[in-house]
């Protein structure tokens, strides 16, 4: 059973602003970042060992990912997408339309009166 086309090209858009996100470069090394005053206490000592686990954790992730959704992957995903679900899409999208057209003109004319309209013909 075939989905109708704008769930399709959702997952298309989402496919490809995910991609564009979790490829973007990240920011340089260098960029000097606010040292934050350090905090004396029990829970500096928790926040510090909750980032000292995390931290890895986020960067082999983004690792992961860029490798995942690199250029030739996507470009390999968006040229079968393309071949399996766009290729053929003129022709079907002109049977669609002619196939609409041809029930709605059947129904107006069903509709329709036969002394205003005259002996329905089949084309």
């Amino acid at each position: 059973m075939a989905l109708p086309g704008p769930p399709k090209s959702l997952c298309l858009c989402l496919l490809v602003l995910a991609c564009t996100v979790g490829c973007q470069p990240t920011p340089p090394a260098e960029t000097p970042t606010p040292e934050p005053e350090p905090a004396t206490g029990p829970w500096s000592l928790v926040r510090d060992k909750v980032k000292g686990l995390v931290e890895p954790l986020v960067s082999r992730t983004q690792e992961t990912w860029q490798q995942f959704w690199g250029p030739s992957t996507f470009r390999g995903y968006v040229q079968t997408y393309y071949e399996d679900h766009l290729k053929d899409l003129p022709p079907r999208a002109q049977a669609w339309l002619r196939g609409s057209k041809e029930k709605l003109l059947s129904r107006a004319h069903s509709l329709c009166p036969t002394l205003l309209c005259g002996p329905q013909s089949q084309d």
